[in-house]
């Protein structure tokens, strides 16, 4: 579109629905340690908090009579935004979508909610045996002090006020930072015009996106073992890191790994 945002449309008239998945350049590994646990709640504030027009609950309730769903968050080199409506009801939800991604309040009630949430998470992450193995696993082959492998504490949680929350959201959400697509029943030239109606008017700025973290390729051979005696399971994992998915040998790699599990 006219303000950089990446456009991808893909009609099917097989049912009456549209289905659309936008996606923002940012993610976990690029927020600060002390803050592990930023973008969790930037993710999940910026559709519970509502926008500046209406409260996260109001726009619930605007979805329960479309039989519409709208779902965000934040993931370790990505953020997301999510939609799922009826056809008819496209131009409500892409004006809602449009709402949430240009005007989020970041109401504070949601905010401490939130952080309410991610401590709980916190507090029942050993409950887990797979849990436990695949945390620790990451550590082990990152590093422990690796974005990829660390996680959040409730000191990280404390430390994220919703002044932090407002300038991670400042500093990647923008139309030109962001690709969409959209597939489902329509047409594609009203599709366009209806995108360029409700996300037309979204700002356009510059991004800084920092460069990927450095990923050490350290092949210790090591056997680690975490002891939980109060269950009656255990969980084995070998491995160590693969390849990038930009290399040439990526599909038969993948092949090769279906064949083998």
């Amino acid at each position: 579109l006219k303000n950089g945002l990446k456009l991808f449309l893909v009609e099917d008239h097989g049912y009456p629905t549209v289905d659309i998945r936008a996606m923002v350049h940012t993610g976990s590994v690029f927020e600060p340690a002390s803050k592990i646990g930023l973008t969790a709640i930037v993710g999940e504030v910026i559709r519970t908090g509502g926008t500046t027009s209406r409260t996260g609950d109001e726009i619930d309730k605007e979805l329960e009579t479309m039989a519409a769903t709208v779902e965000t968050g934040i993931g370790q080199t990505s953020g997301y935004i999510m939609v799922s409506v009826l056809k008819e009801d496209i131009g409500k939800a892409l004006e809602i979508l449009a709402d949430i991604l240009i005007n989020p309040s970041f109401r504070e009630d949601k905010v401490e909610l939130a952080r309410i949430m991610q401590k709980t998470i916190i507090s029942r992450r050993n409950d887990d045996v797979g849990e436990i193995a695949n945390r620790e696993f990451n550590k082990l082959i990152y590093g422990k002090d690796s974005p990829y492998a660390r996680h959040p504490e409730y000191a990280t949680i404390e430390n994220i006020t919703r002044q932090d929350i407002v300038d991670f959201y400042k500093k990647y959400f923008f139309p030109n930072n962001t690709i969409m697509a959209v597939w489902g029943d329509f047409n594609t030239k009203d599709m366009i015009a209806l995108a360029e109606k409700t996300l037309g008017s979204w700002k356009t700025e510059k991004v800084t996106v920092p460069p990927l973290p450095k990923v050490e390729y350290g092949y210790q051979y090591t056997v680690n073992v975490i002891q939980k005696p109060d269950v009656n399971q255990s969980n084995i994992g070998l491995g160590h890191i693969g390849g990038l998915m930009s290399n040439p040998d990526y599909p038969a790699l993948s092949v090769m790994n279906s064949i083998l599990s």
